[in-house]
């Protein structure tokens, strides 16, 4: 999907790009109800910059995030996954994924050429299936995780979206 350029901001912070972009939602229906259930929710968002709109990524940026909902105060928590997790709690929706798009950013070395140049950018998520069964328990299969296994609803979609925008152009401060 194509946005117009007025729905994705970048911008220069020093030696970084960062991104805003307000109607760009990734805690929505199927991510939104499983947090609501009490359960986490994993998701990537990337960035890439990109010479033209379609165009093959020059620069790319990702992370992953681990979600949770307080059901009780009806607010939300994220932590940032790597070698140096961030964390975050009583947000609300809207401040949840600014915060991630916030911690999303790309040194401006990286653009190489597109850093004077006009350049488009393409943000994207993928709701990961955090729930999912795994091997830590040895290879042993356990009734419990049969039953999990067997009541997931299987989607008939993945839980992703992407959005470009452009031309931008960074400033030379």
């Amino acid at each position: 999907m194509i946005a117009l350029a007025q729905s994705v901001n970048v911008a220069r912070a020093g030696d970084l790009v960062t991104v805003r972009a307000p109607g760009f939602g990734f805690i929505k229906a199927e991510a939104l109800a499983r947090l609501k259930d009490g359960r986490s929710v994993r998701v990537d968002l990337e960035l890439e910059v990109l010479p033209g709109p379609g165009g093959p990524a020059t620069a790319q940026g990702r992370q992953t995030y681990v979600l949770s909902y307080d059901l009780w105060e009806e607010r939300f928590a994220v932590t940032l996954a790597g070698s140096r997790p961030r964390s975050v709690a009583y947000l609300t929706l809207t401040a949840a994924e600014a915060w991630c798009l916030e911690q999303l950013t790309l040194p401006v070395s990286a653009l190489g050429r597109l850093a004077s140049e006009p350049f488009w950018v393409r943000l994207g998520y993928r709701v990961l299936e955090a729930d999912a069964p795994s091997a830590d328990n040895g290879g042993e299969f356990t009734l419990r995780g049969l039953v999990d296994a067997l009541s997931r609803r299987r989607r008939n979609e993945p839980l992703t979206d992407v959005v470009e925008a452009g031309p931008f152009r960074l400033s030379q401060r």
